[in-house]
């Protein structure tokens, strides 16, 4: 295995040193390169704190491209009634990126320095999730660098990760969300006693975890991962969604999960079966949700914006989703119309190293920062969490694959898998804010532990020099 696949903990130690208990992945690495993506397709949250710290700024006099423009949307009457996470927003250009960044330059940032921005932008891409075991940190893919593995260590940023831990909080604060428990860790950075901890988590919706039990269920996951027990990233994800069914059945028949570190996983059968009917709509969905709609939320941006109507009710929106779901045809940015299902089964070489290494990377760090289910997913079961990852990798090889096919060429690139996987999490960032009864109604719909390895079995299949199971 690679450095960027090792498993383990970077923890504080001796907690009396006054270090926050963070727990640190290694082989993670993040620095900002100053690309600008990430500022480009979204509104920036504002805080009623940051609103009043940049609203009288004469922005024209410091840029005058930000002469006499609008640069807020208002949402105070959604955010009083729960719905929406912020008062106020950046406004976003025609091209869907945020007003105040320039030539791929941060206007706020470049006149008053770091500590003016919002705090939204400062947390980014920065995961923190507490648990009874300490604060797991993580980054979210939906900044190129993070993608690519770029910077220097999370584990030699401590410092760093401790302030923008203090900066969360502070966040959290600002809105009147924080918790009794982010509130009593930080006002204790000793947090000697970590057991009074809530992390509340289910396998599958309505079946509750402690977490003990989560954590062994965890660790035989991370151990497929990581581990060259399977060396074949398509087996890696077949054999995590057969440990879930497994603990699964096991806390169904009351029994003790003690024992799920030694289960071995059965996979041979995925790879004889064919995806039905409802397999290939949901696929068709999900690569709708996670390709075609950020392209859409892009281009019409400003337009929705100035509508008081649902993006997901627009003609065109309506129109593209219709055409993907249920004929399979959808557009790609610079390739046109593709179909998903020639796309899907178009043969390929063996994944290379470097491509192997990364898929492995993204499993490693959603698994270990516990940003895939549980309470930084607005409480989606174990299950449903993983099935949302497994459907990246499905879509993400997909589109990697169109690119090839476009091409002519029988390999993939790493270069069309960080583009693909750059794109997906940013929409999986939207499930951190689902409502509740939206949340239930998804968990619900993602809870079959083997949702996807008919289609994991399908895609493995198109794939040259797979090594036996």
């Amino acid at each position: 295995m690679t450095e960027n696949t090792n498993i383990a903990i970077t923890s504080s130690g001796n907690n009396a040193s006054g270090e926050l208990p963070l727990l640190i992945p290694e082989g993670i690495r993040y620095n900002c390169q100053g690309c600008g993506r990430c500022c480009a397709g979204d509104a920036v949250g504002l805080t009623e704190d940051d609103y009043q710290r940049i609203k009288n700024v004469d922005w024209g006099s410091i840029n005058p491209e930000l002469a006499g423009k609008e640069l807020f949307t208002h949402r105070e009457k959604e955010y009083a009634a729960g719905l929406s996470l912020y008062p106020h927003h950046t406004k976003v250009n025609d091209d869907g990126a945020c007003s105040f960044l320039i030539n791929d330059l941060c206007t706020i940032h470049s006149a008053f320095g770091e500590a003016a921005k919002p705090g939204m932008c400062k947390l980014f891409p920065y995961t923190y999730v507490p648990t009874p075991s300490g604060i797991f940190v993580g980054v979210v893919m939906n900044s190129m660098a993070a993608v690519r593995n770029i910077g220097n260590l999370l584990s030699e940023q401590r410092q760093q990760l401790e302030a923008t831990w203090h900066i969360a909080v502070q966040q959290e604060r600002s809105q009147g969300r924080a918790s009794q428990q982010i509130a009593s860790i930080v006002d204790s950075l000793t947090a000697k006693d970590l057991s009074a901890v809530r992390y509340d988590v289910n396998i599958v919706s309505g079946v509750a975890l402690t977490w003990d039990e989560y954590l062994l269920i965890e660790s035989r996951m991370l151990r497929a991962v990581q581990s060259d027990e399977f060396p074949n990233v398509f087996h890696v994800f077949l054999a995590v969604s057969d440990v879930l069914a497994e603990a699964l059945r096991k806390k169904g028949a009351g029994e003790n999960l003690n024992t799920i570190e030694q289960y071995t996983p059965s996979i041979d059968r995925w790879f004889q079966e064919t995806p039905g009917l409802f397999e290939n709509l949901v696929f068709n969905l999900l690569a709708f949700r996670l390709h075609e709609w950020p392209a859409l939320r892009k281009q019409y941006a400003a337009e929705w914006a100035a509508s008081s109507k649902s993006p997901l009710t627009q003609p065109n929106v309506l129109k593209a989703a219709l055409r993907t779901v249920l004929q399979g045809k959808m557009q790609i940015l610079d390739l046109g119309t593709i179909s998903l299902d020639k796309a899907r089964n178009y043969k390929i070489s063996a994944f290379s190293p470097e491509i192997d290494a990364f898929v492995r990377r993204y499993l490693y760090l959603k698994i270990f920062s516990k940003t895939f289910c549980g309470p930084a997913m607005s409480g989606l079961s174990m299950i449903a969490g993983y099935n949302n990852i497994a459907a990246n990798f499905l879509s993400g090889v997909t589109y990697a694959k169109a690119h090839a096919l476009s091409r002519g060429d029988k390999e993939i690139k790493i270069a069309d898998l960080y583009e693909a996987y750059f794109l997906m999490d940013k929409e999986m960032a939207s499930l951190t804010q689902l409502p509740k009864e939206k949340a239930q109604f998804y968990d619900n719909g993602f809870s079959s532990a083997r949702l996807f390895s008919r289609l994991l079995g399908q895609i493995s299949a198109s794939v040259d020099h797979m090594p036996s199971c």
